[in-house]
């Protein structure tokens, strides 16, 4: 069976096809994605305006929603939880740990937790990508910088300064969850990266940039841990 995945995000829908391993299509535009033989097409989206696009070129496909995540919720509101969160979540612990902490990387930072397999909550912030742009706009002499790993022991020009800062700005506020939330649920917990942009913390733990998909295969039976 060939079963395609798209996660459609704030800003790009990636795009997976699944037919007996999973292989990475591409990153389109909302109104770009491409029109593929599948049998089955599953959707997590987070931008409701792009679903219409989504149903004209694939009108039998499933979008995926909270009530279809089989993750416990440690709090009330589950159906008002972003699908990537709730699908990111379960798809680590189902392939990772119970005990798990999700840092997801792309238009927003999103840093997520499970203990015990149970979702406990987590923070959501302007992604780096993000934070750039909104900067390079709002100061007349910031230039536009593109992503990259640049982690200087300490700003020397405006590159290293400005990109220096917004990811160490990132890294400290992850560890810190991590470390906040071992104390507080006094839990040995492991680390996940995933996002589009998780590239650039890939040194600090595992990254995972298809979860979501992987996520998606799994609450039909299609997919399984190694």
């Amino acid at each position: 069976m060939r079963v395609l995945t798209l996660d459609v995000g704030n800003t790009s829908v990636d795009v997976c096809l699944f037919e007996g391993s999973l292989k990475y299509v591409g990153k389109f535009s909302h109104r770009d994605v491409p029109l593929l033989t599948a049998d089955l097409v599953l959707v997590s989206s987070v931008k409701p305006s792009a679903n219409s696009p989504i149903l004209e070129k694939y009108p039998h496909a499933r979008f995926i929603r909270a009530e279809d995540v089989p993750l416990q919720t440690a709090f009330k509101g589950k159906e008002r939880v972003g699908i990537d969160r709730l699908l990111n979540l379960y798809g680590a612990v189902q392939l990772f740990s119970k005990h798990v902490v999700v840092a997801s990387f792309g238009t927003a930072t999103v840093i997520d937790l499970a203990v015990d397999g149970v979702f406990q909550g987590g923070f959501i912030t302007l992604g780096v990508g993000a934070g750039l742009e909104c900067l390079s706009q709002r100061a007349e002499l910031i230039p536009e910088l593109k992503l990259k790993k640049l982690l200087p022991p300490i700003g020397t020009d405006t590159e290293g300064a400005i990109l220096g800062g917004f990811l160490r700005q990132s890294l400290h506020f992850l560890m810190a969850c991590v470390q906040s939330w071992s104390e507080l649920y006094r839990r040995q917990l492991g680390l996940l990266i995933t996002g589009g942009d998780g590239w650039l913390f890939e040194d600090i733990a595992p990254y995972e940039p298809l979860l979501i998909h992987k996520a998606m295969l799994l609450l039909l039976g299609f997919y399984s841990k190694p």
